[in-house]
C-alpha cells in the first residue's frame, strides 16, 4: 500500500523554514567557531532571532546537531530512492555517476569541516556519537542491501566499507590539499568504484 503524505499547512511551512534557518545558522557557527565556542547566543545572532525563539524549537545544541544529521539523512534517502528504483544492470554505473557528480559539485570545504567537527565532538560527547553513528549505520545498511541484494555481489559489507572509506577520505584530503584538482581524480575514482562494484574477489589471493 502506497504511503500518502499530508500536505503541509502554512503554519507547518513557516515552522519548517524557521527550523532550517536555525540549522543553517548553527552549521555556519560550528564551522567558523567550533562546537564548543558556538553558544546559543552566537547561533541566535547568526539566525537573526532571539535565543528564546531557538529554545522554542530545540532544547540544546545536541538537539540541533541531531536535526542537522536528520536533515542530511533525508537528503541521502532521496538519493537512495533513485538507486532503489534503478535496474540492477544499470545500478553500478549509476552509483559511480552519482558519486563522481558529488566529487565535481563540492563547491567548498564547508560540509567537510562540519562533518569533521561533529566527528571530533563524538570523542567527547556520547550523545553526539550515537546520533552520528545512527546516520552512518543507516547509510551503510542501505549500501549493503544495494550491493549484496540488488547487485548480488559477495563481500557486500567489505565493498560498502571501502566505498564509504574512499568517499570519506576524499573530504579529509580536500581539507589537507584545498587546491586538489577534482577533475583529474574523476577517472581514477571511476576505475576504483568499477573495481569495488565488479563481480569476483576484491583482490587476487
Amino acid at each position: 500500500m502506497q504511503k500518502t503524505t499530508t500536505p503541509m499547512t502554512g503554519a507547518d511551512q513557516r515552522r519548517a523554514a524557521r527550523i532550517d534557518q536555525v540549522l543553517d545558522a548553527a552549521s555556519s557557527c560550528f564551522v567558523e567557531y567550533g562546537f564548543h565556542q558556538s553558544g546559543m547566543a552566537k547561533i541566535a545572532k547568526r539566525a537573526d532571532m532571539s535565543v528564546g525563539h531557538i529554545y522554542h524549537y530545540f532544547q540544546n545544541k545536541e538537539a540541533i546537531i541531531a536535526a542537522i544529521v536528520d536533515r542530511e539523512s533525508a537528503k541521502v534517502a532521496e538519493k537512495f530512492s533513485e538507486l532503489d528504483a534503478a535496474d540492477p544492470e544499470d545500478l553500478a554505473c549509476l552509483m559511480a555517476e552519482r558519486i563522481t557528480q558529488s566529487l565535481r559539485a563540492e563547491a567548498d570545504n564547508f560540509q567537510s569541516v562540519l562533518n569533521l567537527e561533529m566527528l571530533a565532538e563524538c570523542q567527547r560527547n556520547p550523545e553526539i556519537a550515537k546520533i552520528v553513528r545512527r546516520h552512518d549505520d543507516d547509510v551503510r545498511q542501505r549500501l549493503v542491501q544495494l550491493i549484496g541484494g540488488k547487485l548480488q555481489l559477495d563481500d557486500a559489507e567489505a565493498r560498502t566499507d571501502m566505498m564509504m572509506t574512499l568517499f570519506g577520505g576524499f573530504s579529509t584530503r580536500m581539507l589537507r590539499h584545498p587546491n586538489l584538482d577534482r577533475e583529474r581524480l574523476v577517472p581514477a575514482m571511476r576505475r576504483t568504484l568499477a573495481h569495488i562494484l565488479s563481480p569476483g574477489k576484491l583482490c587476487s589471493e
